[in-house]
């Protein structure tokens, strides 16, 4: 076995807690690294409460212009994401939990100001009434978010292969929110841990969209490709 797993998962996933708590059970890591950032810890538990509170009096003032039910707008899949993205994700609740249980070491290794810029967007974007009022009034399209996710992860990563799809897909995501130098200082951190001092398994902990092999060179998995990592899907 390889002493690096990386285990890709769809953000956001609403059943993502169970599976990726009893896959870490299975592998039984010593160490773990996670795509997440301190500084998007520290937003979400200082700043999600608070934000609560304003969807939920958007939310009250929504049912009474629309005239309709507060259940109504509550069963739209926009709220739901909303409330999902204020979580602390279930990523990070699975990873800890297992830390706690196993005593594995945790780090939180995503670029802090990148993911502090995208969670100040959820604030000054997207919980807003006009915005909101927009959302809801579109078509429900509510899907198996998982599920779907999954489906393009396996044939993005385990083929059967289009080169060009890939590639397409790659292009669209890379840049300094996506694939790049997130990736290149992510893969640093989990090379300078695999080739450190303490030996043993690692698991790192992210989006599956990481773990793709790129021409380029500037996935996660392409720079850490010589450690011949495992990929897995959460799925």
């Amino acid at each position: 076995m390889s002493d690096l797993t990386l285990i890709g998962t769809v953000h956001r996933d609403p059943r993502g807690y169970e599976p990726l708590s009893a896959l870490l059970e299975t592998l039984r890591p010593g160490r773990l690294t996670l795509e997440m950032s301190p500084a998007a810890l520290l937003y979400r538990q200082s700043r999600a409460g608070l934000l609560s509170k304003r969807l939920e009096t958007i939310l009250q003032d929504l049912a009474g212009e629309l005239g309709c039910s507060r259940s109504d707008i509550e069963e739209h899949p926009t709220v739901a994401g909303i409330r999902t993205l204020l979580d602390l994700p279930f990523e990070y609740r699975a990873a800890v939990d297992f830390a706690d249980r196993s005593g594995a070491s945790l780090a939180l290794i995503d670029n802090s100001a990148i993911s502090t810029d995208k969670l100040k967007k959820v604030e000054s974007e997207l919980i807003t009434y006009c915005n909101l009022r927009v959302l809801v009034g579109l078509p429900s399209t509510a899907s198996d978010h998982g599920s779907e996710g999954y489906h393009t992860a396996r044939q993005l990563i385990f083929g059967p292969f289009d080169p060009h799809l890939n590639l397409a897909y790659l292009q669209g995501r890379r840049g300094r929110e996506g694939i790049g130098d997130r990736d290149r200082a992510m893969a640093e951190e989990i090379r300078r841990q695999v080739e450190g001092a303490a030996r043993g398994h690692l698991a790192h902990i992210g989006g599956w969209v990481h773990l793709l092999e790129d021409p380029r060179g500037e996935t996660l998995f392409s720079r850490l490709q010589d450690l011949q990592p495992r990929r897995l899907l959460l799925d």
